[in-house]
């Protein structure tokens, strides 16, 4: 009896730090300081990551998540996430665990997403981000989670539509200059290139369209950075053909935001719409 009752004590204490442990390995952030609830919990496991420095970084992440970028994402696209992702899930993984072969550091799922913690967790850490890309506010996602917000757009002409203005307005919104201005110069280096490649003939056929809207979406948003509101707004309901060839949709779409004046510029490079 006695041997049982100690094996009952110790299975207990077990039960109680393994569980002790499970809560500070998974941050679930439902409310903000300045909002009595949010419309979406969101939830962050790191029982994937070994570093404890590294783990302490997963409720900011979480809290960034839930206080800064879900409400920047709510006024860029006016998609109410809540309505398919009443909980929103990000699982962080060391590199040498993380379960996909196809994810370039991250990988989107429906309501969620996995990432390594090299490209989420750790921006500001030289030993993994050897650029000078580094944030002001500490760790914080706008890539994978606006594909949970497109879900609502789909179908979509390629899988990155949109990602490059909705993600620097995201950064401004949040507050995060620092971060905003270097991803400013990288996305117009991108626009030379893009011209350049068009002037010299050196874009395949294949590519000239996607790289043609890519343009446009980009020079609208440099000459005003709420246009990007626009592009969610002034987009089309998909209907039965769209999804055959979503293309015209956002064609359409660039130009109505454009006032009219893309419509050469996109009808050199892509079909009718």
């Amino acid at each position: 009896m006695k041997h049982a009752l100690k094996f009952a004590a110790v299975a207990f204490a077990c039960w109680t730090l393994c569980n002790s442990l499970f809560a500070q390995d998974v941050v679930a952030v439902s409310s903000c300081p300045d909002r009595l609830a949010l419309p979406v919990t969101f939830v962050v496991d790191c029982s994937h990551v070994a570093d404890p420095a590294t783990k302490q970084l997963c409720r900011p992440f979480a809290e960034n998540q839930a206080c800064k970028v879900f409400w920047a994402y709510r006024n860029i696209t006016g998609i109410h996430l809540e309505e398919k992702c009443p909980t929103f899930k990000y699982t962080i993984y060391d590199r040498d665990k993380f379960p996909h072969k196809e994810g370039e550091g991250g990988l989107a799922l429906h309501c969620g997403a996995d990432y390594m913690a090299d490209y989420s967790l750790l921006i500001n850490d030289p030993k993994f981000n050897r650029s000078k890309r580094r944030s002001e506010i500490g760790p914080f996602d706008v890539h994978e989670i606006l594909h949970g917000y497109q879900e609502r757009i789909a179908p979509l002409p390629y899988v990155h539509v949109l990602f490059s203005s909705s993600t620097l307005e995201a950064e401004r919104e949040v507050g995060d200059e620092k971060l905003y201005e270097f991803d400013v110069e990288q996305r117009k280096e991108e626009l030379r290139r893009i011209e350049t490649g068009f002037e010299k003939g050196t874009i395949p056929a294949d590519k000239q369209c996607q790289l043609a809207e890519e343009y446009i979406e980009m020079s609208l948003y440099f000459k005003g950075p709420k246009n990007v509101e626009q592009f969610y707004r002034k987009l089309d309901p998909g209907g039965k053909e769209d999804v055959a060839d979503p293309q015209p949709r956002f064609l359409r779409m660039f130009n109505a935001v454009s006032g009219g004046t893309a419509k050469q510029y996109l009808l050199a490079h892509c079909p009718r719409f």
